[in-house]
């Protein structure tokens, strides 16, 4: 299924991972014309400028006079990403996305994904956003590099993480134990629950345990995508200090 890419950066990113539909669509005197010529020419990718009136399909959403179209996802079977061989010497780290419904926040939960060097985002389609044009936009063109798997049941994924050595751990503000308190060298799932009423109750009786983030100010907890940053970069810390 094609769509639309949009903003500088997402653009960039979707050209490197060769994932536009020619050509580029560039505003005329675009800052970024210069930047954009040089990826496309080295993909033979061509870049077409238009008048402003083009990006009004864009109304309300921050494109910086820069579009295309891109490929569909191609989601990755869990399978693949369970037996895959992540090829750093590190146990894999997967994010698993429990009926985020706001797009934004999917995405940037996909772009802190790739920041941290996840092994992979799996999410159903139920309940969750899709990949849509606000999510590629949200990653800044991370969509093109971390893999992506849908799975038609959320507790079935997490069933066969387990079944495979995978410890399953779910971000919960009201649990006992602080993520700073574990040992994260293991492979891991993390799994992270909707923006208002967090994880789903069958969910989370299926995750090993259940991690929070201490909070230290008013506010009772932070949003799914900025929790998810701070998990994921945990876990790497720990791994990376304690080699």
């Amino acid at each position: 299924m094609k769509g639309w890419v949009y903003g500088a950066n997402p653009v960039l990113e979707a050209l490197r991972s060769d994932r536009i539909i020619p050509p580029v669509y560039v505003s005329k005197d675009n800052r970024r014309l210069r930047e954009l010529s040089e990826l496309a020419g080295a993909t033979d990718v061509r870049i077409v400028e238009v008048e402003k009136e083009f990006f009004s399909r864009f109304r309300g959403l921050t494109h910086q006079g820069v579009c295309a179209k891109v490929k569909g996802c191609d989601y990755v079977p869990l399978e693949t990403l369970i037996k895959g061989n992540p090829g750093t010497g590190l146990p894999p780290i997967f994010v698993v996305v429990d009926s985020v419904e706001d797009p934004r926040n999917f995405g940037a939960i996909i772009r802190v994904a790739d920041c941290a060097g996840a092994n992979g985002v799996i999410f159903q389609p139920h309940g969750t956003s899709g990949v849509t044009d606000v999510v590629e936009k949200a990653s800044s063109g991370a969509v093109g590099h971390v893999p992506l798997c849908r799975v038609p049941n959320i507790k079935h994924a997490i069933h066969d993480f387990k079944e495979n050595g995978i410890w399953v751990i779910g971000a919960d503000a009201e649990a006992k134990d602080s993520i700073w308190e574990i040992d994260l060298r293991v492979p891991v799932a993390f799994v992270f629950g909707s923006e208002g009423k967090g994880l789903k109750r069958t969910v989370r009786e299926q995750c090993d345990l259940l991690a929070r983030l201490p909070m230290f100010g008013r506010v009772e907890s932070l949003n799914v995508s900025v929790a998810a940053g701070v998990f994921l970069f945990e876990c790497r810390r720990q791994r990376i200090s304690r080699l």
